[in-house]
């Protein structure tokens, strides 16, 4: 195996589960934003919306912080948790393609996108294939510097924030002095 692949694998894990873990902490902090967002969405039955919310907020903080736990703790114990994650992206990219297909323009309710894209689902897909990459190379030794990796994962996670941030002007309102 190339030397290169496990660390590659390991800072897209790390990238995935701070962004599941602020996600998931996100919308439990606000049930009610969620689940608004999930009724425009006209995807799942109205009387479901509600369970959904709390699960997916739920399942968001939970795996996200197994994933980190185990990245700078336990990295023998990886495993279990970064497929976990995988399937959890996986599940995101699926629905976050059917919502662009179907009901192109409604609110994405994920990070850094107003309206649901083709980049939401590319994201999605590259944070599950890095995350079933990393559970794939988790018993390979040697076990790469995990700290180092879960770094660059937070500048990665980041930098999916700020570049979106810079792009609309800084946050800055038009029509506003600088």
């Amino acid at each position: 195996m190339n030397v290169f692949w496990p660390p590659v694998m390991t800072v897209l894990a790390a990238a995935g589960a701070i962004l599941l873990t602020a996600a998931g902490a996100a919308h439990a902090a606000r049930p009610r934003e969620h689940r608004a967002v999930l009724r425009t969405h006209r995807l799942l039955p109205p009387a479901s919306t509600a369970f959904v919310a709390a699960a997916t907020a739920g399942a968001e903080l939970a795996v996200g912080v197994a994933v980190l736990a185990a990245l700078v703790t336990a990295p023998s114990a990886v495993v279990l948790p970064v497929a976990a994650q995988a399937v959890v992206y996986c599940a995101f990219a699926g629905y976050a393609a059917l919502l662009r297909t179907r009901r192109a323009g409604v609110p994405c309710g994920c990070f850094g996108a107003g309206k649901v894209s083709w980049v939401v689902v590319s994201r999605a897909v590259t944070l599950s294939a890095g995350s079933a990459g990393c559970a794939a190379a988790g018993a390979v030794e040697p076990v790469p510097d995990r700290w180092s990796c879960v770094a660059a994962g937070v500048v990665l996670a980041m930098a999916n924030h700020l570049i979106p941030f810079w792009r609309e002007g800084g946050g800055r309102k038009s029509g506003r002095a600088g």
